[in-house]
């Protein structure tokens, strides 16, 4: 008999998720409480709480070659880093391709994932969901379960001291649209991530006054990097991202603080430069600079009508205060005991298994915070998950799981990593490689090195986009290869709009550059192998 799978939610993950049920041999029941696909992507002019919610001038933060599916390339026609209505547009293109809407029930909400009287030996799974349209209440009984709803629908409002005394408003990035209404005032924004920073620009050239209050700081990066080559491109690759953290580290700080010293813009984090807390705006160093954005410490105290700082500074006549706080998770519509969350940690083999959990029929997709593109991510652990449903995939024991779960909790407590900050992060490749290793998916470098070298060049120097995990094993894609080997093509395809004028006799300085380039390339590898021979170095190093 095929198993039934249900799955919560059609965005970006539950539309893959329906897609590798269907390629597994699975029944996948995939249920929506929206009225289309896109999940935090399907925009809507007014905020609904419970649901993802986007600003109006909302882009992604990652180039278009890094965030498709797999075997889904998103039209060369598109822009490189698309505002939400083409890359809702995009994922509503992979659905129609897939036929996967006729397997999906919009407006229905999922009220209550409860195990099933003999779930010990059937692993089975009732479900209670609303159709939001007519009020009905079913109630039905699934093999395995795919929590695909996200985690940017829960605001996190921090407890500040005073803020209830306020009189001005004051609302999370979650509620806000656009820059009207806020003309003319005098705006304070907590955070300083990617939503709060884009929020602070937006309004800088409306409002009176913008001022930004971060407890840490931040790195800056913009989406363009050396000559306008979108930033994933450069720093996500195989070989970079091979390279011993301590001979990393100097090359990314100073790509990172050539452009803009963050220290005198008053951005700098106050911990040494380890790769994280980065932030990607194009325009808050410029708006700094401009004088329509200030800022500042973090916030010790709220009056009604401004705030104190911990290093003793005031603001007054503050009309607005916008908490780019980020988001909570939690899962209120699935039995209490399924999955364990401690201080923001949740105990998931792998972010995706619930570690005590036998038999394993309960995955949750999409509880990440990488660096680099998310969709990718959340396919394979779709493509995972299903493969250990169908049976092709197998996991370890739980007790197993639940080791490796605790030991990574401890880890984290040891370094003072526990917090919602960390506890999600994971690292592009690295993540994606080790579950396409469990899938048999992850490309044979050292084979295509023999066979292939033109290729083993694109897969180890050139962007590692998802078609890599398509290259060969299961779930293997005829178009991979000509999709890797035809990223620079696509990637500029879009800029095209006029005859470019030719640099003449100036172009050779860029061969000069390219040739000292391919020379500290090789001085780099030489000191890789070295590092490597010396020190036995074969695994990721944690950053620290």
């Amino acid at each position: 008999m095929t198993k039934t799978v249900c799955v919560v939610g059609a965005g970006v993950s539950g539309l893959a998720a329906t897609k590798h049920c269907l390629e597994e041999g699975l029944e996948p029941i995939c249920f929506e409480k929206d009225d289309d696909v896109g999940g935090l992507w399907n925009y809507h002019d007014v905020p609904k709480d419970g649901y993802p919610s986007l600003y109006n001038s909302c882009s992604i933060n990652t180039s278009k070659e890094m965030t498709c599916y797999s075997d889904f390339p998103i039209p060369k026609e598109f822009p490189n880093f698309m505002a939400h209505k083409h890359f809702k547009s995009y994922l509503k293109l992979y659905a129609e391709n897939f036929g996967l809407l006729k397997y999906i029930k919009f407006k229905h909400e999922v009220v209550l994932i409860e195990k099933a009287d003999d779930f010990e030996d059937s692993g089975d799974w009732v479900v209670t969901t609303k159709n939001l349209t007519s009020g009905k209440v079913e109630k039905r009984k699934v093999n395995c379960v795919m929590v695909c709803n996200g985690h940017l629908h829960e605001p996190n409002i921090p407890n500040f001291k005073g803020l209830d005394k306020f009189k001005g408003r004051v609302l999370h990035t979650h509620d806000y649209k656009d820059f009207h209404g806020y003309e003319g005032k005098r705006v304070l924004i907590i955070g300083v991530g990617n939503s709060a920073s884009d929020v602070a620009c937006e309004l800088s050239r409306h409002a009176e006054h913008v001022y930004i209050s971060t407890r840490t700081g931040t790195w800056v990066i913009q989406r363009a990097a050396d000559q306008g080559r979108p930033f994933d491109h450069v720093a996500i690759t195989r070989f970079r991202q091979g390279i011993p953290w301590p001979y990393l580290r100097p090359f990314m700080y100073h790509g990172v603080n050539n452009r803009y010293s963050h220290s005198k813009y008053s951005l700098s984090p106050n911990t040494r430069f380890n790769g994280g807390a980065v932030t990607i705006s194009d325009d808050l160093p410029n708006r700094i600079l401009l004088g329509r954005i200030n800022m500042i410490t973090d916030v010790e105290r709220f009056t009604e009508n401004g705030a104190v700082f911990v290093d003793g500074t005031e603001l007054d006549n503050i009309d607005v205060v916008i908490l780019g706080t980020g988001f909570k998770y939690s899962f209120p519509f699935i039995q209490k005991d399924a999955i364990k969350v401690e201080n923001a940690f949740p105990f998931l083999y792998d972010l995706v298994w619930p570690a005590d959990m036998e038999p394993a029929t309960l995955a949750i997709i999409g509880l990440v915070q990488p660096f680099g593109g998310l969709p990718p991510i959340l396919e394979m652990q779709s493509r995972w998950a299903a493969r250990v449903f169908s049976g092709n995939c197998k996991l370890p024991s739980a007790s197993q799981r639940l080791q490796v779960v605790e030991k990574t909790n401890a880890n984290l407590k040891s370094k003072g990593l526990n917090s919602p900050k960390y506890t999600l992060v994971v690292f592009f490749i690295q993540y994606i490689d080790k579950m396409a290793k469990y899938i048999g998916c992850k490309p044979n470098l050292w084979k295509f090195f023999f066979t292939d070298n033109a290729l083993w060049r694109k897969l180890f120097f050139g962007p590692c986009t998802p078609p890599q995990w398509r290259i060969e094993g299961p779930g293997k894609w005829q178009g991979a290869k000509y999709a890797i080997e035809h990223v620079e093509e696509k990637t500029w395809y879009p800029l095209k709009t006029r005859e470019a004028g030719k640099h003449g006799k100036e172009g050779i300085y860029d061969g000069y550059i390219s040739l000292l380039k391919r020379f500290l390339l090789l001085v780099v590898v030489f000191i890789l192998v070295k590092y490597l021979f010396t020190n036995g170095y074969t695994t990721f190093p944690v950053k620290s």
